[in-house]
C-alpha cells in the first residue's frame, strides 16, 4: 500500500473535537497530517522518521484547511474527530509517513521509524483520528 491519497477539497470534519484559530508554522493542504511544535507552538506537518514531537508525541491533528505558509489561521481536527476525506479503508490503522502530512498503512513503516496510531478508516471514506504514541515504538 501506499500513502492514502487525500484531496483537501473531500476534507469536511464530521464530529468530536476540533480547535479553531490555530497557527500553521508552515504551508500544507487541508487533510494534512500535523503536529503541535512543542517549541513554536505552531503547527507543522508530522513525519516518522524525525523527532518524536514530528511522530505526534505530544500534539497530533489533520488540517481541516489549506494553510499558505507561517502564520496562515487554521481549523485543527483532534484525536477522536472523525473527519470525511473521500479515501481510506474500513479497518486500516494509518500513522505519520515519512513523507511530511501524509498518513500511511502500518505495513509501509520502516525500520526506525516511530510508530504512532494516527487515525482509523471508518467505513470507504472517513477517518477517524487518534493519537496513540509510545517511545518504545519505534521499529528495530
Amino acid at each position: 500500500m501506499t500513502a492514502l491519497a487525500i484531496t483537501a477539497a473531500n476534507v469536511v470534519w464530521q464530529s468530536g473535537p476540533k480547535a479553531g484559530d490555530q497557527v500553521a508554522g508552515e504551508a500544507f493542504d487541508a487533510g494534512a497530517l500535523i503536529y503541535k511544535s512543542p517549541t513554536t507552538a505552531k503547527w507543522l506537518k508530522a513525519q516518522c522518521d524525525g523527532t518524536a514531537a514530528e511522530a505526534g508525541a505530544e500534539d497530533l491533528g489533520m488540517a481541516l484547511a489549506t494553510a499558505d505558509g507561517d502564520g496562515a489561521r487554521i481549523t485543527v481536527a483532534l484525536p477522536d474527530a472523525i473527519v470525511a476525506v473521500g479515501a481510506g479503508v474500513a479497518g486500516i490503522v494509518y500513522h505519520p509517513g515519512a513523507t511530511a502530512g501524509a498518513l500511511v498503512p502500518t505495513a509501509d513503516l520502516a525500520s526506525t521509524n516511530k510508530v504512532t496510531i494516527a487515525a482509523i478508516g471508518i467505513g470507504s471514506s472517513k477517518l477517524k483520528l487518534a493519537r496513540v504514541y509510545d517511545a518504545g515504538a519505534v521499529l528495530a
